[in-house]
C-alpha cells in the first residue's frame, strides 16, 4: 500500500468520525476494541467495524494490507499518528489506539517511547530518530 494514501484516508476518516478527540477515542474504542468479537490480543482480526462512517471504509481498504506487513516483518505494531499526535490507526488496536501522544496533550501514553518518537519526528521531520522503547 502507498503509505501517503493510507495516512490521508485514515486522517479523513478520523476527522469526520466524531466532532471531538474525546468522542473519537470513546467511539473508536467501542467499535474496534469493546465490540470487536475477537479476543484480547487478536483485535487485529477485525477488518472493519460496522457503520457508515468513512473511517470504517478506510480501515476495510488498508487494514488487511498493514496487518499482512506486520506479520511478514514480525513488527510489534504499526501506528499512524497525525500531526496533532493522535493515534489514528494501529494494527493491534490496544488501549493506546485513538489516544494522543503529543507532549502538550493529555494522552495517557504521551510520556512513552512512542510519545517521544512523535515529538522527535515533529521537531526533526527530515531525520531518522531512534528512541528507546519504554
Amino acid at each position: 500500500p502507498v503509505l501517503v494514501d493510507a495516512m490521508l484516508a485514515f486522517k479523513k476518516g478520523w476527522d469526520s468520525f466524531r466532532s471531538t478527540d474525546a468522542m473519537r477515542l470513546q467511539d473508536l474504542h467501542i467499535a474496534y476494541i469493546t465490540a470487536n468479537p475477537n479476543a484480547a490480543g487478536s483485535k487485529d482480526g477485525l477488518d472493519y467495524a460496522p457503520g457508515t462512517e468513512y473511517y470504517h471504509e478506510a480501515h476495510k481498504l488498508y487494514h488487511p494490507q498493514y496487518r499482512a506487513i506486520l506479520y511478514e516483518r514480525n513488527y510489534y505494531d504499526i501506528f499512524m499518528l497525525d500531526l496533532e499526535g493522535n493515534c489514528i490507526y494501529s494494527v493491534y488496536k490496544e488501549l493506546d489506539f485513538a489516544t494522543n501522544f503529543a507532549a502538550a496533550g493529555s494522552g495517557e501514553w504521551k510520556d512513552s517511547g512512542l510519545g517521544e518518537a512523535f515529538e522527535a519526528a515533529v521537531k526533526n521531520p527530515d531525520e531518522i530518530n531512534v528512541i528507546d522503547w519504554k
